[in-house]
């Protein structure tokens, strides 16, 4: 059983979390007494924290502990919420690391089979693999979002390692990455041999001043994600300092609490990886973090409702003149997002899919041009 990995959180902070006030998100936190009884409500969110902190195997193990975190967390107010939401407590790792990983990777599997929404909150961004090996025999095609300064496509070693993860993620079978998208690089940190990879994939790499720019942008970039991984070390030095890897430049704390928030608005992502966490004992770090966390949650909890394109009392269903087939839209009146139908061919056989768009993409229908979103999807399959 995967919560038998699970060290629950002290009776000292269930206790901190009870005394909260009524209007508390540590009022109405759950813990372990209310795992099995609860287990078949539908929309859930469980938070675990996962001290493994190498990026390597003989890497010393650096002291996380998340509790002031946590602390931060369960005084905040709630928001008009209605999700439980679940704290699992600390996963416990082991002298050697691959075995460390391969729990994490067999307790977040558990987690999302039991249909949990599942906050992570960890050292090693190097655990990101594992969290997309995890949706295995869970989903077929996965579509990953990270939010860091680099491109971690280092050569692989035995090891997974911080510089290399997403290198294993497109090499390693089974070959399950349908799309992946980095938000917020910063050219100096990469290179462009990686920009040019990245492109031969068709995979998606956004500049962090073209996204601060327009942070609204994300939403588009994570409607699709099942899931999501932010480095901390993508938040500007000034305004966090509890990383290993902190630069000058970054996202503010304004604009990493809206990314999250639109991390949460998505209806199929269901896992979210707090990553490159070094506990420094930083009261404000510890806000900004428990923040991140409340802002993905008030997403989930406002995340729009899945509705049928064809229903037109949600969906305007819109055709662009192309020189072959028309290009179809859709364009949801309520919340004003965008879709378009891509055709591929799977296996021999041509299907239908809907992806997330911008209003960007219609206007170029419009103009005559090819569509960025269509294009970088077909290209995937031809």
């Amino acid at each position: 059983m995967y919560k038998d990995f699970l060290k629950p959180v002290s009776e000292e902070l269930q206790d901190f979390a009870k005394s909260c006030n009524s209007f508390s998100l540590g009022a109405s936190i759950k813990f372990k007494e209310d795992f099995i009884k609860d287990v078949s409500i539908d929309k859930k969110i469980a938070l675990i924290g996962v001290t493994e902190s190498r990026s390597k195997q003989n890497d010393a193990i650096e002291d996380v502990d998340f509790n002031l975190i946590r602390t931060q967390l369960y005084e905040l107010q709630l928001g008009n919420w209605n999700i439980d939401i679940y704290d699992f407590g600390d996963l416990i790792f082991y002298d050697d690391k691959r075995e460390s990983e391969t729990i994490f990777e067999k307790v977040l599997h558990g987690l999302l089979k039991d249909k949990y929404i599942v906050i992570i909150l960890g050292g090693s961004p190097s655990l990101g693999y594992y969290q997309y090996r995890s949706y295995d025999d869970i989903i077929n095609k996965i579509n990953y979002i990270s939010v860091d300064s680099k491109l971690r496509l280092e050569k692989e070693e035995e090891y997974t390692t911080d510089d290399n993860y997403l290198t294993k993620i497109i090499s390693k079978e089974p070959f399950n990455l349908l799309d992946y998208t980095n938000l917020g690089y910063q050219t100096y940190f990469v290179a462009q041999e990686k920009l040019d990879l990245v492109n031969q994939l068709n995979f998606e790499v956004i500049r962090l001043g073209n996204l601060i720019d327009s942070i609204q942008e994300v939403e588009i970039y994570s409607r699709d994600a099942n899931a999501a991984l932010i480095n901390l070390s993508s938040i500007q030095g000034s305004d966090f300092s509890s990383s290993n890897n902190m630069t000058p430049n970054g996202f503010s704390s304004r604009e990493i609490c809206s990314l999250s928030r639109y991390f949460g608005f998505s209806n199929k992502l269901t896992s979210l990886y707090i990553s490159d966490y070094i506990e420094k004992y930083k009261k404000l770090d510890h806000v900004l973090i428990a923040q991140i966390l409340w802002y993905f949650i008030d997403g989930k909890n406002h995340s729009p409702e899945i509705k049928n394109f064809e229903d037109t009392q949600y969906f305007d269903k819109i055709f662009v003149p192309n020189e072959g087939d028309d290009y179809i839209f859709y364009r949801n009146t309520f919340t004003n997002q965008w879709w378009i139908e891509v055709e591929v061919v799977v296996e021999d056989k041509k299907k239908k899919e809907i992806i997330s768009c911008s209003e960007r993409d219609y206007n170029q229908a419009l103009n005559g041009e090819i569509p960025n979103k269509w294009w970088k999807y077909y290209k995937k399959f031809f």
